[in-house]
């Protein structure tokens, strides 16, 4: 029998040897092989073998003992499962002989999990379902699902709506509590007992598209000595929904409305987005006002935000109101009986928004018009036809007018730090200026020579005066536009920020967004804040930063989605037209080859130019993003023809091929 000192000697022994290993914690990294690896959290990167790949899932966290291999090689062996966020998924139920399993629709997860008996019920071979993780495979390997929903099958009408919502986990269902509210406030009459300013004296009206029903703007605006007094009156659903009921808890955890083609998911329930807070014509309806005074030459000169009544007397639409701007169609003709104080409000509207848009131009930064695709489904959830429409003066009219009412916003949460959520944008990716500079040295030394750079990239009015000088490029020179698609794709993504954070993008110091508060919860939040600073009210007590990043990721999401579902059924309708010829543009380029726009649909793929595989030969510059191939050579925003030659629905990936003109012009001959 060992004594107290010897049993002493060996846990020393073992706590010693422990502490020779290498323990490590890290994220496991899943591949379309058997084999895996753990991102470890100080930066390395070790093996696991398929044996050990069978006992994780992908992005568990686990903690591992680290090896070195004979080839100096990390590899990695399983030791504790800390984490596992896969707990719910979509795939497609499948069956091996007697066994049923679920394939799941995971990135680099090829794995397929075992479904048990009493889970089975209801269900056939190639229904998309939904499911969660009911046994995690650590301790032995082997994993169990339980499938919580059978979503369809892929032929099914709309299935590739309620895929898409359920793949990326949006929320789509309100809880009882939030719904009761929603309820009572319907029900409700509306109280004006706040001091609401009263103006329903005025013409205020609203244009959007035809079919648009949550309507969270209206414009009047009238010319004086000094320029326009402009006011925009904005729906406000934060008259009765206050911070933490069930309703903004709601709107909080969806950021937004989700635009899905063929049914969108309302941030707030439809009933009160599309009837109780949108402004209505004829309705008289709760506004968050900003009136402000506009200069001759374009400038805000004064601003102020109020709680107010109104009266919307017409709900136009874009197209009609260009069209009567523009003598082509009157407002009559299009089935509007305005007045004539409506007709002369639309022309002082156009007249400001045209020196808006010129001091814009001069002072902070405008981007090119593009045109809009609206996808058309048909009966069967799919794509009928593709309108493009190109934006018009209408369309303009009511930008410039939300823009300065954001950026009145913005400036307000400068003055009352705390308050509002900003939306920012911070110009290049900081790991990217040296590239930037690099390029704009060979391109432009002309800029460097007068004083350009690294570090003034970052500052907002370098910032503007370069992209000013490449976008309108005065003296035509050949290369801006090259140079300005190269610099375009090193900028950072705009993101949502309690702090005062320029919007390099548009060019502005401070932008709040608080013109869509139906649709959007930053703009809903950003009105209780401004009631607030009215009232002299203390700041919502909020962990504002974090909020900021959950709502910066529920839109990824939900554009995640978005993008998805339109992939899914673009390349159902592209399968339609193969072997059709295109006009596009060069939107990507890489070794390989180049991703095409459509001009007229709107619509992304890919040409292969040469194969991995293959014997032509190709020179790719990784710095300019162009490719050479046998003389000719592809860069971005160039034009190209192509032919639509094959369509992968499964994968949605769309491929063309690149013809020449002489093609192109023999084919539209006959095509």
């Amino acid at each position: 029998m060992l004594n107290n000192s010897a049993l002493q000697q060996l846990a020393q022994l073992k706590t010693n040897l422990v502490a020779q290993k290498d323990i490590a914690q890290g994220t496991v990294r899943s591949t379309t092989k058997r084999f895996g690896f753990v991102i470890l959290d100080d930066g390395r990167e070790a093996f696991l073998d398929p044996d050990q790949m069978l006992r994780v899932l992908p992005d568990d966290r686990v903690e591992v003992e680290v090896t070195t291999n004979s080839k100096n090689q990390l590899e990695a062996k399983l030791d504790k499962l800390l984490s596992s966020s896969l707990t719910e998924f979509v795939g497609r139920y499948v069956n091996k002989g007697n066994n049923f399993f679920v394939e799941p629709d995971v990135f680099n997860f090829t794995r397929w999990l075992f479904v048990p008996p009493q889970d089975r019920k209801g269900l056939n071979v190639d229904d998309l379902v939904r499911c969660t993780v009911s046994r995690h495979p650590f301790s032995d390997g082997k994993a169990q699902v339980k499938i919580i929903t059978r979503l369809g099958k892929a032929e099914e009408p709309g299935i590739e709506h309620r895929y898409a919502v359920a793949k990326f986990r949006l929320p789509n269902e309100l809880i009882p509590a939030a719904q009761n509210q929603a309820s009572g406030i319907n029900w409700s009459p509306l109280v004006f007992d706040n001091g609401e300013l009263d103006l329903t004296h005025l013409p205020f009206v609203t244009i959007d598209a035809e079919n648009t029903r949550d309507m969270d703007d209206a414009i009047y605006i009238a010319a004086n000595e000094n320029g326009w007094e402009l006011i925009t009156a904005i729906a406000d659903p934060s008259k009765q929904i206050d911070i933490d009921s069930p309703l903004e808890l709601a709107a909080r955890a969806r950021a937004s409305t989700v635009y899905l083609l063929g049914q969108s998911i309302t941030m707030l329930p439809a009933e009160l987005s599309h009837d109780t807070y949108s402004l209505i014509p004829e309705k008289k309806r709760p506004v968050l006002m900003c009136k402000m005074q506009i200069a001759n030459n374009g400038e805000i000169t004064h601003y102020e935000f109020a709680e107010a009544q109104i009266r919307s007397q017409h709900k136009l639409s874009y197209q009609a109101v260009a069209d009567d701007l523009n003598g082509v169609k009157t407002l009559s003709a299009a089935g509007f009986n305005v007045s004539d104080e409506i007709k002369y409000l639309l022309v002082t509207l156009k007249d400001f928004a045209q020196v808006r848009a010129n001091y814009r131009l001069q002072h902070t930064l405008v981007m090119d018009d593009k045109p809009d695709y609206f996808f058309i489904l048909n009966d069967q959830k799919k794509i009928d036809h593709v309108d493009k429409r190109e934006r018009n003066i209408a369309h303009r009219m009511i930008e410039e007018a939300m823009l300065v009412t954001n950026i009145c916003a913005g400036e307000l949460f400068v003055k009352n730090p705390g308050y509002g959520i900003f939306s920012t944008h911070i110009g290049f990716r900081t790991e990217r200026l040296n590239d930037a500079i690099n390029l704009i040295t060979e391109d432009r030394p002309d800029l460097i020579e007068a004083g350009l750079t690294a570090s003034d990239l970052a500052k907002l009015d370098k910032f503007q005066q370069l992209f000013k000088e490449l976008r309108t490029n005065p003296n035509n020179n050949p290369k801006n536009a090259p140079l300005l698609s190269l610099l375009q794709r090193m900028l950072q993504a705009g993101s949502l920020s309690i702090e005062h954070i320029p919007h390099f993008g548009l060019g502005f110091n401070a932008y709040a967004m608080v013109t869509s508060p139906i649709r959007r919860y930053n703009d809903f939040y950003n009105h209780l804040a401004i009631k607030r600073i009215l009232r002299d009210e203390p700041a919502i007590e909020l962990e504002s930063a974090a909020l900021a990043t959950q709502l910066q990721e529920q839109l990824n999401q939900g554009r995640q989605a978005c993008r998805y579902l339109e992939l899914w059924l673009q390349s159902q309708f592209m399968a339609q037209h193969i072997d059709t010829l295109h006009t596009g543009t060069i939107a990507l380029v890489n070794s390989n080859g180049i991703g095409v726009r459509l001009d007229d649909v709107g619509i992304e793929g890919y040409a292969m130019l040469a194969p991995r595989d293959g014997e032509v030969k190709a020179q790719f510059d990784s710095r300019r993003l162009s490719l050479t191939i046998e003389g000719r050579t592809y860069r971005l925003d160039a034009k190209v023809h192509v032919l639509v030659k094959e369509v992968d629905i499964a994968k949605r990936k769309i491929a063309f091929e690149v013809v020449n003109q002489e093609t192109a012009d023999r084919l539209s001959a006959w095509l």
